[in-house]
């Protein structure tokens, strides 16, 4: 019932645009899955509901270690269940960081950017050392280390969804 564990060296987490794509497969009817999806309990698991993530379901892992923005910079999975050729249902999983998160991110990546560009222009251009410079230098840190922290969460939390899923909708990989 796991899924195809994703170390944590893996680079695709580096991209603020990564997608994975899963299958999974369950003996319930297409529309009975879609049911247990929408009556899913998500308030006592760490998994909330994204009611505008597209698809017959969406989810995002939440709960006490998730930031308190929501749905922002948290692992998404989106759900699309179709008719298996054999019956029962197929759902296949896209687990992304969502198109706000990252828009988001690249945005935090060009302002860090340009802070950097801009102090070290003002470095090169100044015969004095001033703090601000040094504010400036680093912030082209910020975003790699946000991001760096961030994407070391994404493995766990694609196996927390898929867990969360499959236990909804009796699915197998």
């Amino acid at each position: 019932m796991k899924a195809t564990p994703v170390t944590r060296d893996s680079w695709r987490f580096l991209n603020p645009f990564w997608r994975v794509d899963r299958v999974m497969r369950s003996s319930l009817r297409p529309d009975e899955c879609r049911l247990k999806l929408k009556k899913a309990p998500t308030s006592i698991t760490g998994i909330a509901r994204l009611w505008f993530g597209g698809g017959d379901a969406a989810f995002y892992r939440g709960g006490a270690g998730a930031m308190k923005a929501g749905s922002l910079l948290e692992t998404h999975v989106r759900i699309d269940v179709a008719q298996a050729a054999a019956g029962g249902s197929e759902l296949t999983l896209r687990f992304s960081w969502g198109i706000g998160s990252s828009l988001l991110l690249v945005g935090i990546i060009a302002a860090g950017a340009v802070l950097f560009g801009l102090a070290v222009a003002a470095l090169s251009t100044s015969r004095s050392w001033h703090p601000i410079y040094g504010a400036g230098l680093l912030a082209i840190l910020v975003p790699v280390l946000l991001m760096g922290a961030l994407r070391a969460e994404a493995p766990g939390a694609m196996d927390e969804l898929w867990e969360f899923v499959a236990k909804q909708v009796g699915g197998r990989a």
